[in-house]
C-alpha cells in the first residue's frame, strides 16, 4: 500500500506542474504616438513570423489620428486610432527588408526593419 501510495503523488504533482506551464507568447509590439510622433519610431520584426503591432494614441495634441502601414507588396493598410485605446494590427512580413508606418499625412513616421 505504501509504494502504492508513493508513485500516486509524483504523477499528480507532475500533472499539476503541466497544467501550469507558462503558455507562449504572441510577439507584440506596443506602438504609442506622443506629441513627438510614434514612439519607438524604429522596429525589428522577424521575417516569416506573425506579430502583432499595438498603436495606442495618447494625446490630441498630434494630427497622427491614423496610422498606414506599407507592406511589402506595395499595399498599404490603414487604422483609426481611438484616443488611449490600443488598435491591433496582426502581420506577417514575408522578406527581409525595411517598410514603415506613418500618420496619414506622412508626417510622423516609423521604420520596420524586417529581418
Amino acid at each position: 500500500m505504501m509504494k502504492l501510495l508513493t508513485l500516486l503523488v509524483p504523477i499528480t504533482l507532475s500533472g499539476s506542474a503541466i497544467a501550469d506551464a507558462p503558455k507562449p507568447a504572441t510577439n507584440r509590439i506596443e506602438i504609442a504616438v506622443t506629441k513627438r510622433g510614434f514612439d519607438p519610431d524604429s522596429i525589428n520584426v522577424p521575417a516569416r513570423k506573425p506579430i502583432t503591432l499595438v498603436f495606442t494614441r495618447k494625446t490630441d495634441q498630434t494630427c497622427t489620428k491614423t496610422v498606414v502601414l506599407t507592406l511589402d507588396d506595395g499595399k498599404k493598410l490603414e487604422r483609426e486610432l481611438p484616443l488611449d485605446k490600443p488598435v491591433e494590427i496582426a502581420v506577417t512580413f514575408p522578406k527581409a527588408g525595411k517598410l514603415g508606418y506613418a500618420c496619414s499625412m506622412d508626417m510622423a513616421k516609423g521604420t520596420i526593419v524586417v529581418q
